[in-house]
C-alpha cells in the first residue's frame, strides 16, 4: 500500500482532493466545474473525486 492509499481514502471531498493536488479548494472545485479533472457531484450538490482517477491525470496517465 503506497502513502497516498494511507493518507487518502478511495473517493475524496473537495477539501481531500485539494490536499492531494496542493492547491486550494476552490480551485479544485473549478477545475472540476471546467472538466480538467475528473468528478462528480452528489444529489446534495458536493464535489467527490477518485483518488486514482486524480493520482492518474498528475501522472498524465488519463
Amino acid at each position: 500500500m503506497s502513502m497516498l492509499e494511507t493518507q487518502f481514502p478511495p473517493i475524496l471531498t473537495s477539501a481531500q482532493a485539494a490536499q492531494l493536488l496542493q492547491c486550494s479548494r476552490d480551485h479544485v472545485q473549478g477545475l472540476a466545474r471546467d472538466g480538467m479533472i475528473p468528478a462528480w457531484r452528489t444529489p446534495n450538490g458536493q464535489w467527490r473525486f477518485s483518488r486514482d482517477r486524480l493520482i492518474a491525470v498528475v501522472a498524465g496517465e488519463l
